[in-house]
């Protein structure tokens, strides 16, 4: 069974350090211990700090204002509202957060949140919300003078097709424009601690040092929300009505989640470094944040030795190796039977592995790690989704996953209007752990392992030319948090190439150097940029409305620096900017049509509907004349 590597089938990049725009390689923060220093993850929740991999951090030796009980994680009530001390859902934390003694680190991602469950149940009355936010929270004493709702928007949740008779939606109010989230001058100091108490390194990062804090992705956000409650009947209706049961099912019982996180994501000055001396034992990293000098953040930490980190690692040979740092996602296939296309109808069998930046093997050659391992720190790092931290944190950047699709050249977000399947497929990534896996009330599948094969049935009616296999991992290791997602390619009823079709680009404008695409989000590179419709241009991508997200994040970014009427930009031909959905337009005209149209997103769920192409549906014969357009 002959395998192709699919690494280099197209080689659409080149050299890497010359092709434009994409900015030099020298310090490459994915590039792990090559690239001079190493990303720092610092994450707390409800006063713990965690691991995305190994769940709550234990308090150590060291006398520091930490919690002696944390977040239970093995609870589903992991975030309900805590009535003291004996409450089970708080329970002594088990977890570490060790760092590598003698290595350069640079502050990444810093997060603290606070998020509890039914308490707040009254949606015509959020006075109690905000008093929580300004009076219990770890944030109490921040400025929140003029803070007010500026969102209030409902979400598809689900539907459950044999058990209830309705659809699940989710309704969230958000918050903004409090006095301390219009500060841009404050600073975090970061200071590393020995097991003495005594402070060995210390560096200060601004928050304007950091390219990501903006609520739409899930980032810094003050928001009520309630969850799996039936659509409502008009615009002023929120009453929390239950998603009822089929005969014999008991209804969905809606859940109020309160909210609250700073998070500042993607350092733009990597050189801002922190150095971990020749430590050994408990410590611990103290964030001081400028606007609450007096209530500085505290994470205990376990420094470890080179020499202590242990073989789990291996080598192509299978001989045991000591991990490094880093994630780089691989694929190899089984090759097509004529030895150059697939032919529609066939079955692509591919095999999925993941190496640290080193290139040692992160799992054996067979299997990846089960849920079990993934969540008790024994996977080397590797992650699988935890759908307690996703709900709690908005952090869904978790997990190995794998989506075939295409051809390249048909690549385009989903439309009614268009009346026709867009490529292949149109389903949701292929999740290689399952999220079912992740609770420990199927322990068989908590405790099993995935087979590194992924085997993928091309339709009888492929249509001719090069598809894509794109393989998405994330990995915490030594405090490094990282994302990676690889694009490989094979051909499909023809050994001709084919492309994406160019419609959108010039990302790297921006992206480029260490604030390329390459080191944020899923670390994709700009080069398949339009790639993402892959995963998010879909009717059943629930998770986000993914166009919609994409344009609140720059027209609403401080940071954004060109002018925001002008989509040439960032769509290089003028049909994929008159192609704009009600809910797309709305993310930057939020009163367009006032609620005229606020019924078609619960009748259509999230099919697209002739709603969902204003210009072709409406406004086809002129476009906006306040926006400028590509004019071909």
């Amino acid at each position: 069974m002959p395998l192709l590597s699919s690494c280099n089938l197209i080689d659409v990049t080149g050299d890497e350090n010359s092709n434009s725009g994409r900015g030099a390689k020298v310090f490459d923060p994915y590039q792990a211990a090559a690239s001079g220093a190493i990303k720092l993850s610092l994450q707390m929740l409800n006063g713990c700090a965690f691991t995305p991999n190994a769940g709550f951090v234990a308090k150590n030796s060291l006398n520091i204002p930490y919690p002696d009980l944390c977040p239970n994680m093995d609870r589903a009530a992991l975030f309900a509202d805590s009535t003291g001390p004996l409450d089970p859902a708080y329970v002594p934390a088990k977890g570490k957060l060790e760092l590598l003694a003698n290595t350069t680190y640079f502050l990444n991602q810093f997060s603290i949140t606070d998020v509890i469950t039914d308490r707040h149940k009254n949606p015509s009355d959020l006075s109690e919300f905000v008093k929580w936010l300004k009076t219990e929270t770890h944030f109490a004493k921040l400025d929140w003078r003029n803070l007010g709702q500026v969102s209030n928007e409902w979400e598809y949740a689900e539907a459950f097709p044999g058990l209830f008779d309705d659809d699940a939606w989710n309704r969230e109010v958000l918050f903004d424009n409090a006095n301390w989230q219009r500060v841009t001058d404050d600073t975090f100091k970061i200071e590393v601690l020995d097991s003495g108490g005594v402070v060995r390194s210390e560096q200060t990062y601004s928050r304007s040092e950091f390219l990501v804090e903006s609520p739409y992705p899930g980032h810094s956000r003050v928001a009520w929300k309630m969850e799996n409650v039936a659509p409502p009947l008009s615009p002023q209706d929120v009453t929390p009505r239950p998603v009822q049961g089929l005969p014999g099912n008991l209804p969905l019982t809606p859940t109020f989640r309160s909210f609250m996180r700073m998070e500042m994501v993607g350092s733009t000055n990597p050189f801002k470094t922190l150095s971990i001396g020749n430590l050994q034992g408990d410590g611990a990293i103290r964030v001081t944040w400028s606007q609450l000098p007096e209530d500085p953040f505290y994470f205990p930490v376990s420094f470890v030795q080179q020499t202590d980190v242990q073989a789990t690692c291996t080598d192509d040979q299978g001989t045991p190796k000591q991990c490094g740092f880093g994630l780089a996602p691989g694929l190899s296939m089984v090759a097509p039977p004529n030895g150059t296309f697939y032919k529609p109808g066939e079955t692509v069998n591919m095999f999925v592995e993941y190496r640290d930046e080193e290139g040692n093997r992160l799992h054996g050659p067979d299997l990846l790690p089960s849920s079990e391992e993934t969540f008790t720190g024994k996977a080397n790092g590797l992650l699988s989704v935890n759908p307690g931290l996703v709900q709690a944190t908005r952090e869904a950047d978790a997990g190995p996953v794998v989506l075939v699709a295409g051809p390249l050249q048909d690549m385009r977000v989903h439309s009614d209007v268009i009346g026709e399947r867009p490529f292949f497929p149109q389903e949701s990534p292929k999740a290689l752990i399952s999220e079912l896996a992740s609770f420990h009330l199927y322990p068989t599948l908590y405790q099993s392992h995935t087979p590194t094969r992924v085997s993928v049935k091309l339709p009888v009616d492929a249509k001719p030319g090069t598809y894509v296999a794109y393989v998405k991992g994330s990995r915490y290791f030594l405090g490094e948090r990282v994302s990676r997602l690889k694009a490989f390619f094979f051909q499909v009823g023809q050994d001709q190439l084919t492309s994406y079709p160019g419609r959108v680009g010039n990302c790297q404008i921006c992206h480029r150097g260490v604030l390329s695409l390459d080191n944020l989000r899923h670390g994709l590179s700009v080069d398949h940029i339009e790639g993402c419709k892959a995963c998010h241009g879909f009717a059943n991508d629930i998770i986000y409305r993914p166009q919609e997200t994409i344009h609140k994040i720059h027209m609403r970014s401080k940071k954004y620096p060109a002018n925001k009427n002008e989509c040439n930009i960032c769509h290089l031909t003028k049909e994929s900017a008159t192609r704009p959905s009600i809910v797309l337009c709305k993310s930057c005209h939020p009163s367009t049509h006032d609620n005229e149209y606020f019924a078609t997103q619960f009748n259509a769920r999230t099919e697209p509907n002739r709603h969902s192409n204003c210009a072709q549906a409406c406004h086809g014969a002129q476009t906006p004349k306040s926006h400028i357009l590509p004019e071909n």
